[in-house]
């Protein structure tokens, strides 16, 4: 069985990014929109997407692409498709790896775990990258 995360877990995860690394927690949850949030955590736990990978994939894609808080989106997107992984019992490869999907690198133009990471949000805040290609990503660096 699959533990998903609840609306109060990602808002708990936003306020502490903000307080770990900057940014200003607007009170009382730092929420542009409760419903989209809400949202969000009721589709991550259908069956619409069957796979761990899968269901971390959509949890970094929608909160950054629906813009789900007024600071810290990206990082909390990040925080959530990870503690979703290690909460599950999955485990990132040692060595994060570009994906590649029809020829398209995923991220592109990173090297090293860290700019991985980095680049990764950074495509998916951009509109580069897709959610069928972070299922790529999450799948070939997710081992559960």
């Amino acid at each position: 069985m699959i533990d998903h995360l609840t609306t109060n877990d990602i808002v708990h995860l936003n306020e502490r990014t903000i307080r770990a690394h900057g940014g200003a927690f607007a009170k009382p949850e730092n929420l542009r929109e409760e419903k989209r949030l809400n949202d969000i955590t009721d589709e991550a736990a259908t069956d619409s997407h069957l796979r761990l990978t899968d269901k971390a994939a959509f949890y970094l894609h929608s909160i950054i692409t629906q813009e789900v808080f007024l600071n810290a989106t990206e990082r909390t997107a990040l925080l959530a498709a990870r503690t979703f992984v290690l909460l599950n019992g999955g485990v990132f490869h040692k060595k994060l790896k570009v994906a590649n999907q029809n020829d398209k690198k995923i991220p592109k133009n990173a090297d090293g775990n860290q700019e991985i990471w980095l680049k990764l949000v950074a495509q998916v805040s951009s509109g580069d990258l897709s959610l069928e290609n972070l299922r790529e990503w999450f799948g070939r660096n997710v081992s559960s």
